[in-house]
């Protein structure tokens, strides 16, 4: 059942702007008993990136249709990933963060600092004049440079980027479209580096908890949709306040 419920966390917080990383080391301290290895986490993020490939399922078919249209996506994703990639891979700060003993403290910091941004995401761009055909280069890359800031767990990967499309001018269904498709190379390259770096044996247990979570996943997608067009963000920024109080008392 702690799996299950695990499953359900990890599609919650995939998607919607709270930090998936960020719940992680608040559960690992809680609940010690608690033994998901680094294998079994990554593999709960196939379900939520099974979640984007589903719900996204007629529009992604569209990208493939038309050479044109793929390659306009293919540059635009590229160069949005491109700042994670560089710092994840070449720099050491997502390693120094996880095997610090103060990841505590670095959660809590990140954790405020967002939800500053959540709570006043509306003040940010009420101008949102773009579409998702209309993405620059320039966009893509500050959009990316920003999700590599998601590598600090507090700090939600598709929260910081919907609220930077969103600032940019990016119309508010579309910002959230963008956001989801750089994660889906950013989920799935993650998952990769996981296996290429370790032997895995598969957790069978660990099944119905990534079923758990595409389905789960499906859900916070629709929420975030609704929640964003609805100008409803900033209740994530007061959650995520609190959880930043939790990690300092944690600690």
């Amino acid at each position: 059942m702690t799996e299950i419920f695990l499953g359900i966390i990890q599609g919650i917080t995939e998607f919607l702007p709270i930090s998936s990383s960020g719940h992680i080391v608040i559960f690992d301290e809680l609940f010690s008993e608690i033994n998901l290895n680094t294998n079994d986490i990554a593999f709960l993020h196939l379900g939520t990136l099974l979640s984007i490939l589903v719900f996204y399922r007629y529009k992604i078919v569209e990208i493939f249709k038309n050479f044109e249209v793929f390659s306009y996506y293919f540059k635009i994703i590229a160069v949005g990933i491109i700042p994670a990639v560089v710092v994840g891979l070449f720099t050491p700060v997502q390693e120094t963060i996880d095997n610090s003993s103060q990841i505590l403290i670095y959660t809590g910091i990140a954790y405020f600092f967002f939800s500053v941004f959540l709570i006043f995401s509306e003040k940010i761009n009420n101008k949102n004049i773009f579409n998702i055909n209309e993405i620059t280069i320039k966009h893509a890359f500050i959009i990316g440079v920003a999700q590599a800031f998601a590598l600090f767990p507090g700090i939600s990967r598709s929260g910081i980027t919907l609220l930077t499309a969103i600032y940019l001018g990016i119309k508010k269904v579309d910002a959230i479209y963008y956001s989801l498709l750089l994660g889906i190379p950013t989920i799935f390259g993650a998952w990769s580096l996981t296996f290429m770096n370790q032997s895995y044996e598969l957790n069978t247990n660990i099944v119905i908890p990534t079923i758990a979570a595409f389905f789960t996943g499906m859900l916070a997608i629709k929420l975030l949709i609704k929640l964003t067009t609805n100008s409803k963000l900033q209740y994530f920024g007061f959650y995520c306040l609190l959880l930043s109080v939790v990690s300092f008392v944690l600690n």
